[in-house]
């Protein structure tokens, strides 16, 4: 089984209601990418036009393997540079100029997004046993875990970043960042670099110019931790968004296993556990439940919610000390409500053969593609 074979097999286009102008503080951008992730092409187009990336905004991360369209604002561009981009071309994306607005895009300003995937190498029985499962979901949802694309700061470094922040660890935390962004080869060069800034420069994979900036900063003398500082705000609030995302995935994981007949299926370092048999009337308990990020200022509701949150925060070694921690100018930890369970609209099968299907649905905001994947393939 494969998901992802092709760039074609993944087609994702935000869903977004735009009210542009003629003038305005942003620029928008229709970005359509394919085999790039948003983060790497905002880098380059951060770095090919010199635009500062924290003028780059967007309202959601989307799939590298995969044919994607969705919305950039950029704040503050002069006329020569709005007039490159405004049909700009690479390899694998392309920017198409929308109109102006005095708005920037936040993560999650958009109404949804719309999918067509393609699962390939299947048997016939596991294609049927899809298309069986696809009423379950239609009626109950999937559990609604944030997705790979959360992860992108940790699925290639030994922990997360947070975890060394909270212990002072500037450098670790600095060495697992900018290794964690190269490939396995260059990853040994910059090992080797380390601690050698113009060697380190010289063998850095392309990257925005914050992070070349960065290491500019330690060749200037810098203590890593103002060093971390030269990186846009957003890019540091990521680190943060990245462990939270795995806490809140921890809960709602512990939450199916116990109290409910599961299947589970692998995830990056970890793995997923989502429902396989409910009732009616127990789904009807929980279809609305939302699981709070640390349950401060949104208590949960459930007991069972809190205790779970309660264990995991303890088995972390997250004290309300920590909970209140500050560092490299953000919050590390904030509170907020997440639903345990998405609902796709119009999930139905596009097309099949002997050893494929073709699926098509829209999700809201927040909720990834890949998560329902594994819900309907788990079984």
């Amino acid at each position: 089984m494969r998901i992802k074979k092709q760039p074609e097999d993944f087609i994702v286009k935000e869903i977004k209601k735009l009210s542009l102008k003629d003038e305005g503080e942003y620029a928008y951008f229709l970005l359509r990418k394919r085999k790039e992730n948003t983060i790497d092409v905002l880098r380059k187009i951060s770095r090919n036009f010199r635009i500062p990336l924290k003028n780059i905004t967007f309202a959601g991360l989307k799939d590298k393997e995969a044919i994607t369209e969705q919305y950039i604002a950029i704040k503050g561009l002069d006329d020569k540079t709005l007039e490159k981009l405004k049909n700009y071309t690479e390899e694998n994306f392309s920017l198409k100029f929308l109109g102006f607005s005095n708005e920037e895009l936040e993560l999650g300003d958009f109404e949804g997004n719309y999918f067509e995937i393609t699962i390939r190498d299947l048997k016939p029985k596991k294609i049927q046993k899809i298309e069986e499962r696809i009423p379950f979901v239609q009626k109950y949802g999937f559990e609604n875990y944030f997705g790979e694309q959360r992860f992108g700061s940790v699925i290639n470094a030994e922990d997360f970043i947070v975890k060394y922040l909270l212990k002072n660890e500037y450098e670790k935390a600095m060495k697992e960042y900018l290794l964690s962004i190269g490939d396995r080869q260059r990853k040994k060069l910059m090992k080797k670099a380390w601690g050698n800034w113009n060697e380190f420069l010289k063998v850095m994979p392309p990257m925005s110019k914050a992070e070349v900036d960065m290491v500019k900063a330690l060749k200037r003398g810098l203590s890593f931790k103002k060093a971390f500082m030269v990186l846009p705000k957003n890019i540091r609030l990521m680190f943060a968004f990245s462990y939270q995302s795995y806490l809140w995935n921890k809960y709602l994981y512990t939450f199916v296993i116990r109290y409910f007949k599961y299947c589970r299926t692998p995830f990056l370092k970890w793995e997923l556990a989502f429902i396989k048999e409910i009732k009616d009337e127990i789904f009807q308990q929980i279809k609305d439940l939302k699981i709070p990020a640390l349950g401060t200022e949104y208590p949960p509701k459930d007991p069972k919610i809190a205790r779970i949150i309660k264990e995991v925060l303890e088995d972390e070694g997250i004290t309300e000390d920590i909970l209140k921690a500050e560092k490299l100018g953000i919050k590390l930890f904030t509170d907020f409500e997440r639903p345990a369970f998405a609902f796709p609209k119009d999930l139905k099968v596009l097309e099949k053969g002997n050893d494929y299907i073709k699926l098509s649905f829209t999700l809201p905001p927040g909720s990834y593609a890949t998560v329902l994947l594994k819900k309907l393939i788990c079984i």
